[in-house]
Parts: C-alpha cells; sequence; structure tokens
C-alpha cells in the first residue's frame, strides 16, 4: 500500500516517524537523522526523580515519609525503561562505565561484610547501590537530545531554587545583625533539611551547574534559551561567593581556568568563566578572603588543621586496612574507636574528602573502580564530541557538543570542590555519569533508514524494521 508524504507513519517500535520535523536546535534535519524520543513513562519518572531528590520532599513534608516517594519515583522509572524499545549500536565506551560501576558495587559489598559497624556499612552500601541503579536509568532513559535538553533545564531549574534561597538566605542575616565573619565562618546552605543545608556541600552542588551553566550559554543560538541560561550562571555565581564553602570557590576557579583552556579562542569563554576568577578579588566578602589567607597557615587555622588531621586518620586507616578498608559508611565509627583524640568534637568526623573517603572506607580494590569512572566520564565525553565533530563544523556548535564539554567541567568542579568534603555518596557524580551515557547514545545510535533510532523492543525488531521498509 502507498504511503502518502503528509501522513505520519507508525515505526514497528510504536513510535510516530517524524522525518520532516526540524531538530529542536533549529539548524536543518540531516539525511538518516534519527527521530526523537520524548515522552515516556521513564522519562517522566527520571523527571519526578530529579523533583524528590533535589527538593528533598519527605525530608521538607514529614507526612510523605512512610509513602516512600523515592522508592516509587524509581520503580517507575525501571517499569518505564523495561517497556520501552532498546537503542541498539555497540558503545564500548558505555559498556566500560557500567563494567567499571559493576566492580565498584561488588568491592562495596564485600567491604562492608567485613565492616566492624555493620548497620553503617549496610546503609552505605544500598546508598551506593541506588546511585549505580540511577546512573543506569539515566543513562538508558534519557537517550536523546530533546530529552537532555528537558533533564539538564530541569536540573538548572532545582539548582536555581537552591542558589535563591541561599542568597536570601544571605542577605536576611546580614539585615538581621549577623557579621561577615560569622557567615563566612558558619556558611550559608540551601535550606534547614536535606544535605544541602550545609555550607560546603552545598557548595559542591553549585561547583556542579555552575560551569555546565556556563559552557552551555556559549552553545545556544537562541537569545531566549541563552539568556535563561545566563540567569542561571550569575544566580550560582552569586551562591559560591555567599555560601562561604573555600572548597567550592577553589572548585568554581579551577572550573573555570579548565573552560578557558579548553577553548582558549573563544572571547566568550573568557568572559564567562576567566574575568570570574579576579572578579572574586571584588565581590567576595573581607570576611572570606581572611579565611583564605588564614588557610595558608593551616597549622594556626582551626578549621583547617582539624580537617588535616583527618585526611591523616583516613590514610592511617587505608595502611591498617589496604584492600577494602574499613567498610563504607564506617569513617566515623574507626574513627571514634581507633584513631580520636581525646576530647574531640564527634560532629566532626567524616573524612572531608572523596579521595579520602575511598582510600580510607573502600580500600585500594574500592578506589581504583572510583578513580576509573572518573577517567571513563572524561573518555566518553570526548569520544561523543569527537563523534560529533566528524560531521562537520555545525555539530561542533550544536547543544550536544557543549553539552558534552559543560559534563566535564561539570566533573571538574565536583573533584576539585569535592576534594575537601565528603560527597561521594551524594547525587552529583552518578548524575553526570548517567547523562554522559544517555549523551552519547544519543549521538551514536544508528538511524533505521529514515525513520529513526535503531530500536530493539524484542529480539526480531531489526528485522521487523527492515520488512517494514522494504513492503513501503
Amino acid at each position: 500500500m502507498a504511503v502518502n508524504e503528509t501522513t505520519q507513519t507508525m515505526l514497528p517500535t510504536g513510535r510516530v516517524a517524524e522525518p520532516d520535523q526540524p531538530p529542536v536546535d533549529g539548524s536543518a534535519p540531516p539525511q538518516g537523522r534519527p527521530a526523537q524520543f520524548r515522552w515516556s513513562l521513564g522519562f517522566v519518572g527520571m523527571l519526578a526523580y530529579l523533583v524528590v531528590e533535589y527538593m528533598r520532599l519527605s525530608a521538607q513534608y514529614q507526612f510523605l515519609l512512610p509513602l516512600q516517594v523515592g522508592k516509587v519515583v524509581i520503580a517507575i522509572c525501571f517499569l518505564g525503561w523495561a517497556v520501552a524499545p532498546r537503542v541498539s549500536g555497540k558503545r564500548p565506551a558505555v559498556r566500560l562505565v557500567d563494567v567499571t560501576m559493576a566492580c565498584l558495587v561488588f568491592v562495596t559489598f564485600l567491604s562492608a561484610s567485613f565492616a566492624r559497624s555493620q548497620e553503617s556499612a549496610w546503609t552505605t552500601f544500598f546508598d551506593l547501590f541506588r546511585w549505580a541503579l540511577i546512573y543506569f536509568l539515566i543513562g538508558r532513559i534519557v537517550v536523546s537530545s530533546w530529552r537532555q535538553r528537558v533533564f539538564v533545564f530541569l536540573l538548572l531549574l532545582l539548582n536555581l531554587k537552591m542558589a535563591q534561597a541561599a542568597i536570601r538566605g544571605f542577605i536576611a542575616a546580614k539585615a538581621f545583625g549577623r557579621s561577615a565573619e560569622f557567615l563566612a565562618g558558619m556558611g550559608v546552605g540551601a535550606g534547614s533539611v536535606g544535605f544541602f543545608s550545609n555550607a560546603g556541600d552545598f557548595g559542591v552542588a553549585m561547583c556542579v551547574v555552575w560551569p555546565l551553566a556556563g559552557v552551555l550559554i556559549l552553545g545556544e543560538s537562541k537569545k531566549i534559551p541563552r539568556a535563561v541560561l545566563l540567569v542561571f550562571f550569575l544566580a550560582f555565581s552569586g551562591a559560591i561567593i555567599v555560601c562561604g564553602s573555600r572548597g567550592a570557590v577553589v572548585g568554581a576557579v579551577i572550573a573555570a581556568l579548565a573552560a578557558w583552556a579548553r577553548n582558549p579562542r573563544r572571547l566568550g569563554a573568557a568572559a564567562l568563566f576567566l574575568l570570574f576568577v579576579p572578579g572574586l578579588i571584588y565581590v567576595l566578602p573581607e570576611a572570606s578572603k581572611a579565611r583564605f589567607r588564614s588557610a595558608l597557615h593551616w597549622e594556626e587555622d582551626r578549621t583547617a588543621s582539624f580537617r588535616v588531621e583527618l585526611w591523616r586518620a583516613g590514610l592511617r586507616m587505608f595502611r591498617d586496612h589496604p584492600l577494602l578498608g574499613v567498610g563504607p559508611g564506617n569513617f566515623p565509627p574507626s574513627y571514634s574507636l581507633s584513631y580520636a583524640k581525646p576530647g574531640e568534637d564527634p560532629a566532626g568526623w567524616a573524612p572531608h574528602s572523596i579521595y579520602v573517603q575511598a582510600l580510607s572506607e573502600l580500600g585500594v580494590a574500592g578506589t581504583i573502580p572510583v578513580l576509573l569512572l572518573f577517567l571513563g566520564c572524561f573518555r566518553l565525553n570526548a569520544q561523543t564530541r569527537k563523534h560529533l565533530g566528524k560531521q562537520g563544523a555545525e555539530k561542533r556548535r550544536s547543544f550536544d557538543y557543549f553539552l558534552a564539554l559543560g559534563l566535564d567541567m561539570a566533573l571538574v568542579g565536583y573533584l576539585v570542590s569535592g576534594a575537601f568534603l565528603t560527597v561521594l555518596y551524594y547525587p552529583h557524580l552518578w548524575v553526570i555519569l548517567g547523562m554522559s551515557v544517555g549523551l552519547h547514545t544519543a549521538i551514536t545510535a544508528k538511524p533505521v533508514g529514515e525513520y529513526g533510532l535503531a530500536t530493539e523492543p524484542a529480539g526480531r525488531s531489526l528485522a521487523l524494521a527492515g520488512s517494514y521498509q522494504e513492503g513501503h
């Protein structure tokens, strides 16, 4: 039967082919361009997960605790992924990250089995298992440029909510007579609940989204989206400045220098990132500058000296338990029983570094997969940009290309600011990894004829697709 050219065609995967629709970035659709995966049960679940995770709904509204909203949302995501068609094509870089993640989960399981505090160990293990599942679902559901755009926008929007809360909190505290020294020392978080309420942890979150928003500004051609991204960028900049976290400022500076070094000839990169560094000299509160000067003489800085002592204790734990560490989540009890000095405040017993945390709690067997995940993410994004670069100059200016670069800069911000904070089991790394996998899948998926992505909803989908095209 002949098919009219203006009639929408139903693919064997159950999706409607829209070959004549222009892409989201406004460029002309190339021949054989994959049709965009848009709304699905799994994707709606992923967006709901972001809202639940970053708004800390259960922590804010106690009546939601019995409902286990987070687990319900993850279950919806998993169900949506299970019933959706699969994107075909071999992606060795993705498989390598998957295997590394599986090794990390397995090593964490072994480490938990021999930990001194079993309750802390298994709680942390299941946290890591949940993050591994989140990484997997993001990488398998957010698999089109359109979905990446929506996902990134919601991620930045939720962080904007936290950023403005921190800025308003800083202004309100100043109005109520809080001194600049007090605010610089105690810090300003994003609220009273959840792990983003802590100034240091909140600063890491800002160091992740700040360079991501900045890089996407350079790659956005439309005025309104660029203006929105600029609002995000400025709000995150202000939050980094007022939050009082020295690690956040250092992370932002290194991310800025890395972004500029990556694009040394782009005036936009210099304006957005390089000018941020000298701008800190004039904008950063004087009390915060004094804390940086104090850190240069860390022996006399109470916070810095205590943190160095914790790092040394973590390295001693690694020396005493080199293979599997003391167990996930076991730094505090191990420090209390074997490494603490008499009279120390137990409230601050944490590794205060993702690297010391990995070494002390997971040993060399767990630290190697963690480091490989970092390298694997950079490699994955580099291959994404290489794949796009081969398709011409237009693709090198596309949203996908700059998103791959932005995810690299977000990871740089995380790795630098995370060197001073205990954030290995927070969402930042796993969301970055999942987005990198999903983006790589979106731009490397094989097209089926002129209609769309090759999918594998069942074993015979490719054969059905071929026979369908021959019959029409």
